[in-house]
């Protein structure tokens, strides 16, 4: 096991400890707060069998609000790597508040693209290197993304978001980043329910969910990652 998977463990061992000593506390003792009122949080770990690999994390608030932060390593069939960096606020609802994706290449040629979405304000902002392109987006439905540049597949992360947003709406308003453009999508053509969660499909990638988080991400370059056994926060 890597240094950094051996960490991740760790961390997700003490979140779950803290979590299950709170739920089993009796009434009254210690603080006077409820253990509901405070902020509930879950780790999560990918692998692939071509060595990609994945980090979440979740943080939800006692407002109801949602934090993620993902890390994605990406090996692609080509057996170039992409990585992408993702930190998003999601409503109580399940709609993106805001959304910042970072995405690096292992070629020399491929500049770092950071995307900056904020639904509120309609807009998607793209930076690669000194290039600056901004796109107005309508704020109809809840957003999700695909199609992320340097032909990077979807993450955990951006399936998780398409199964909140479909929880809240018939219809979701799908960002394509690469294209620079956005579509009204229909929810049964984006997500799919099952008899054991959700079936997610994010441009040629498709992803199954439960109610823990996403469990496994189908990409269609051949490539699949798979949640590993960890702690579950539950909504």
């Amino acid at each position: 096991m890597r240094t950094s998977q051996m960490l991740f463990a760790a961390v997700s061992i003490v979140a779950a400890a803290s979590l299950t000593s709170a739920c089993d506390a009796p009434a009254g003792a210690g603080d006077s707060k409820e253990p509901s009122k405070g902020t509930a949080e879950s780790t999560h770990a990918f692998a692939g069998k071509r060595g990609s690999t994945g980090q979440t994390w979740r943080s939800l608030g006692p407002d109801g609000i949602e934090k993620l932060h993902g890390e994605t390593r990406l090996m692609l069939a080509s057996g170039a790597e992409r990585q992408v960096v993702e930190d998003v606020t999601l409503d109580v609802s399940g709609r993106i508040v805001s959304a910042e994706i970072t995405t690096t290449s292992s070629m020399a040629n491929e500049l770092p693209v950071r995307l900056h979405l904020v639904p509120s304000e309609g807009i998607v902002r793209i930076v690669s290197g000194s290039t600056e392109t901004t796109f107005h987006v309508p704020a109809d439905a809840p957003w999700v993304y695909t199609a992320l540049p340097a032909g990077i597949p979807a993450t955990p992360i951006a399936a998780w978001i398409a199964k909140r947003g479909a929880d809240t709406a018939p219809w979701l308003r799908v960002v394509s980043a690469s294209e620079g453009r956005s579509f009204l999508a229909p929810l049964d053509q984006v997500v799919v329910r099952t008899e054991t969660g959700t079936t997610v499909v994010l441009g040629q990638d498709a992803a199954d969910t439960d109610t823990v988080f996403v469990r496994d991400l189908r990409l269609s370059g051949g490539e699949s990652i798979t949640r590993m056994n960890g702690p579950a926060l539950v909504l």
